[in-house]
């Protein structure tokens, strides 16, 4: 069932047994999870179906430190930021997926830190239900899961890098099939344009009794609910927690990043190897699955070294000057100008015949997984949205002792790359990392004791019995990955811990 706010009478009061905030991936898992079950399900999301500009305004907020704005990087709507997931294969493959590597649960190097209080076997089955859920296929990220004797992997000296892989999904999951079996659901009402701007708690602070909500023409409703699940993505968990005053000292601490490098290029010494790394491109695999070939750090370099984990991925650099005539230059003008959009657009390349005639090289782009920093956070700035809400500050830096592990990165990665005879690399060592990867995560941090993070295990905020957080906010450290298929799985363990609580 659907419901608009907006069309409520003002002041309504709405009753449920669970309340989910937010109805993108992590909520709308969590919701499905529920279908046709003897639950009276709530879903509330800030925006409408599709994508309109009121609600993103709610997004806006002040950054100090090396950060970009806050407002580009989310959409307020059913199925969330999925929207904006743009397409590096194909008009409907629009996002990367991979698991958190077993050495990711602990934070590299020394740390007073905490990592995560799950371990790898508690991960793994619910990565197998998540590829489910996102729409993918088997779960196998390693290059042996993927032959293709057309497309073999790369042949690398050492034990620093190995090639694993991403898988492709479509948005589809998030934005078009499960808000209709939402919507078609008995048990499950989506409400949307309702805003939550304030939960709130008995007089101890123990449980939370009901979230108001604000709508953009200016009526405002109440929920009360037997238990709240806040998922609104990692600025806005930890937003209403701190506005509503709910939760410890730790809510904010540790915003974490995926900082994209592009210091090096690649130059072969052998154009074959253009053709020869076509296991690196986005490509039609098995069982009709899209893969695309990566370079990982291994456990070696990450535990040995004290690196934080990181992944390589293999951009085609198009020849400066090429001017060819009648179709191969509409060819080279077309693939420029997919190339130009972002670096990801690159993929497809492997499909063009002899790709040595267009590219000369290939731009590595490096995905770095930011060590947790309680400096690092979001707090409340001073000015407020249409509807009343403190606006998001968030602080955030770079660090010297992150960009000198990055130069040894840098290093360690042409060693291996020029000892493997695939060719000579150029560095850019003064480029600063790109911080924009738009990968929130970290904020109400997942730990056993309350000193040490927001939330359990479970998700449960430490001492308030009924109010729970999914999304990348709970990671207590976030690896390199795209953090969808993490999230996912853990909006499945939340949602088996729901029902088995009753």
């Amino acid at each position: 069932m659907e419901l608009d706010a907006r069309r409520l009478a003002d002041g309504s009061v709405i009753d449920a047994d669970l309340c989910i905030i937010g109805a993108g991936p992590a909520g709308m898992t969590v919701a499905r999870e529920f279908l046709e079950l003897d639950t009276d399900v709530l879903l509330l999301e800030s925006g409408g179906r599709d994508s309109e500009d009121w609600p993103q305004t709610l997004n806006l907020g002040a950054v100090s430190g090396d950060y970009a704005g806050l407002g580009v990087t989310r959409n307020r709507r059913l199925g969330g930021t999925t929207a904006l997931w743009n397409s590096p294969v194909g008009r409907e493959l629009g996002a990367k997926y991979a698991p958190l590597d077993p050495w990711d649960l602990a934070p590299p190097g020394k740390s007073p830190l905490t990592g995560w209080p799950l371990s790898p076997g508690t991960l793994l089955p619910l990565y197998r239900r998540a590829q489910v859920v996102c729409g993918l296929g088997p779960f196998g990220y390693e290059a042996a899961d993927w032959v293709d004797p057309r497309r073999p992997p790369l042949s690398l000296s050492g034990d620093f890098l190995t090639t694993r892989v991403y898988q492709f999904g479509s948005r589809r999951p998030f934005a078009t099939i499960y808000p209709g079996h939402l919507r078609e659901s008995a048990n499950v009402r989506v409400c949307l344009h309702a805003t939550v701007c304030a939960l709130t708690t008995d007089l101890g602070g123990t449980r939370v009794v009901e979230a108001r909500i604000g709508t953009p023409n200016g009526r405002w409703h109440r929920v009360r609910a037997k238990t709240f699940v806040v998922a609104c993505g990692t600025i806005e968990n930890t937003r209403l927690l701190l506005a509503s005053g709910v939760g410890n000292s730790q809510v904010g601490c540790c915003f974490m990043e995926h900082p994209r490098d592009y210091a090096l290029t690649v130059i072969p010494e052998r154009p074959e190897l253009l053709e020869q790394c076509a296991f690196y491109d986005a490509h039609r695999a098995a069982g009709n699955s899209f893969v695309g070939g990566r370079l990982a750090l291994t456990e070696h370099a990450v535990r040995v070294l004290g690196h934080p984990n990181a992944s390589l991925t293999l951009l085609p650099r198009l020849r400066k000057g090429l001017a060819p005539e009648g179709l191969a230059e509409r060819l080279a003008q077309r693939l420029k100008s997919v190339l130009s959009a972002s670096p990801q657009e690159g993929y497809g390349w492997s499909r063009v015949p002899n790709p040595a005639r267009f590219f000369d090289g290939f731009r590595v782009l490096t995905n770095l997984e930011q060590r947790p920093h309680p400096e690092n956070r979001i707090t409340l700035g001073p000015k407020r949205d249409a509807l009343g809400m403190p606006r998001s500050r968030l602080q955030w830096r770079w660090r010297s002792e992150e960009q000198a592990e990055l130069s040894q990165l840098r290093r360690e990665v042409v060693s291996c790359i020029q000892s493997s005879g695939l060719g000579r690399v150029e560095i850019d060592s003064g480029r600063p990392v790109d911080p924009n990867a738009h990968h929130h995560s970290g904020t109400t941090r997942m730990a056993v004791d309350p000193r040490d993070g927001v939330v359990d295990a479970d998700g449960r905020v430490h001492g308030v019995r009924n109010l729970f957080v999914a999304g990348a906010s709970v990671f207590p450290t976030c690896g390199f990955a795209n953090p969808t298929l993490t999230v996912v799985a853990l909006a499945l363990r939340l949602a088996d811990h729901l029902k088995a609580r009753g």
